[in-house]
């Protein structure tokens, strides 16, 4: 899929929600975040716990000022650190989400990216601008497709404050375990694995205990921070 796809310009951008609630995910898990979710997503993955936001085009047209508006309205109302800027996939929107990440700056907020990784063009030209990229590594086994190229590309590109996060389902093979850890041992700067096991939705099953645990230990010969940690947003019942 095209990385140039016209769902967005500077000025107006395909919104699905804003709202303020607390990162279920990665080293900032607990932290208060506004979240910025972004219509359509280049990927369909069987474990997608926003199956709402996949569809091209998903969410409403909105001004980047009623966004600017909304996130104001939240900051106001109580004190946040950074804005998640979150989807589908926010990469889709480069041209809308550049000028916003630049305004947040200047209101004092950090930007907390969250990728799919299989965009490198539109992550190169933001990365200057984010405080921080969740990035997912995906497996052939949850999308039907192999993405190992693209997240390699990506990776090249990506800040230095990036984590990677890999959700785990039951079908979740070591063979692709080991290409994820290469991937990661082999990035320009050092990144924070974890590993994640799916939520239980569509009658997809997260991985057994066991094999997470063999899936840490290979990672560890080969990666100096791994960590093993589920969504909790799923398991506090946020949104």
């Amino acid at each position: 899929m095209s990385e140039t796809l016209k769902l967005s310009d500077e000025s107006r951008g395909r919104v699905v929600e804003i709202f303020s609630s607390l990162q279920g995910e990665g080293p900032r898990l607990g932290e208060r975040q506004i979240f910025v979710r972004l219509g359509g997503c280049n990927l369909h993955c069987d474990y997608c716990d926003e199956p709402d936001t996949i569809a091209i085009p998903s969410g409403l047209v909105k001004s980047a000022e009623w966004v600017k508006s909304e996130i104001e309205k939240l900051a106001h109302a109580r004190a946040h650190r950074s804005i998640s800027w979150t989807g589908g996939e926010p990469l889709l929107h480069p041209q809308f989400l550049m000028p916003l990440m630049r305004w947040a700056h200047k209101k004092g907020l950090e930007n907390h990216l969250e990728t799919n990784g299989t965009l490198p063009v539109p992550m190169s030209a933001l990365a200057p601008l984010c405080d921080a990229v969740a990035m997912d590594i995906k497996l052939p086994s949850s999308t039907g497709r192999e993405t190992w190229s693209a997240h390699r590309d990506f990776l090249r590109v990506v800040p230095p404050r990036t984590f990677v996060k890999v959700v785990l389902s039951d079908r979740a093979t070591e063979a692709e375990w080991k290409q994820v850890v290469e991937l990661v041992r082999r990035a320009p700067h050092p990144l924070q694995l974890y590993l994640q096991p799916a939520t239980p939705v569509g009658g997809v099953k997260p991985i057994p205990a066991a094999r997470a645990l063999r899936f840490e230990a290979i990672a560890r010969r080969a990666v100096k921070e791994v960590f093993v940690r589920p969504q909790w947003h799923h398991l506090w019942n946020l949104p």
